[in-house]
């Protein structure tokens, strides 16, 4: 929700308004059948979204918004919410008139409860249950992207360290911390690039693989031939498992 409203803000620069509804309704399930369902509607006067750019909002890491001003996660975040809640959410939109996302969430009969972060963690740590492939240094500034990845890792089964900045990354390998593979952003804070930080550490450590991602083609221009490997954003879980030297079914 707060993802959704942040989005509806940002596209009423002028001012507008944003309509939240919510209502019980009966829906047909993917096998047709009548079932209860939570609707939920954020709606907004903006300026609405182009063809081109609604069949990809889904996609992770894209956005239309200026470089630092969004990660391109936040509607990711909230369509993988809606498939693990066994729901769905679309999209409505026309240029000069407006956005409207709709979630449809299963009805629970169940009193509500409290989580607790224990009951978060425990969700993410089985997700790579069963077969282990290493830990990874993840060198990561945006903490939406940082959490995305390492449940892309969890995931295909590694176990991650995230630091913020290449300061942080060269200190953790000073530790002499246990690392299989660095996953690096290219464009970092601090002063150190994650393509300068990528070259320290090849000093440091050769034998270590390194994996540096962006999501501006031009950022790897310095990148020599072979140097490293290089993923592109937005990415899928296969693409990134490729990258990481890994296959998944």
């Amino acid at each position: 929700m707060l993802n959704l409203c942040v989005n509806a803000r940002d596209a009423m620069a002028g001012g507008g308004t944003i309509v939240i509804a919510a209502e019980n309704v009966l829906a047909a399930d993917l096998e047709g059948h009548s079932t209860d369902v939570v609707r939920l509607s954020i709606s907004d006067t903006g300026s609405g979204m182009s063809a081109d750019i609604l069949a990809r909002v889904f996609e992770p890491f894209f956005t239309t918004k200026d470089v630092g001003k969004g990660s391109g996660l936040g509607l990711a975040q909230v369509y993988g919410f809606a498939q693990q809640s066994g729901g769905r959410v679309s999209i409505a939109s026309e240029v000069g008139a407006g956005t409207s996302v709709t979630l449809i969430l299963p009805r629970s009969s169940n009193p509500p409860a409290q989580p607790g972060y224990s009951d978060a963690a425990r969700a993410v740590s089985v997700k790579g249950e069963g077969v282990r492939r290493g830990q990874v240094l993840l060198v990561e500034d945006d903490a939406e992207v940082a959490a995305l990845t390492r449940e892309l890792l969890s995931a295909i089964g590694f176990s991650v360290v995230h630091v913020e900045s290449p300061a942080a990354a060269l200190g953790a390998l000073a530790n002499e911390r246990p690392v299989d593979v660095v996953l690096c952003d290219i464009m970092m804070p601090g002063g150190m690039s994650g393509l300068e930080l990528s070259r320290e550490i090849r000093r440091r450590k050769p034998n270590v693989p390194i994996v540096l991602t962006t999501g501006y083609a031009e950022a790897a221009a310095g990148i020599a031939e072979g140097q490293f490997r290089l993923l592109l954003k937005p990415y899928s879980l296969e693409q990134l498992a490729d990258a990481l030297g890994i296959a998944v079914s």
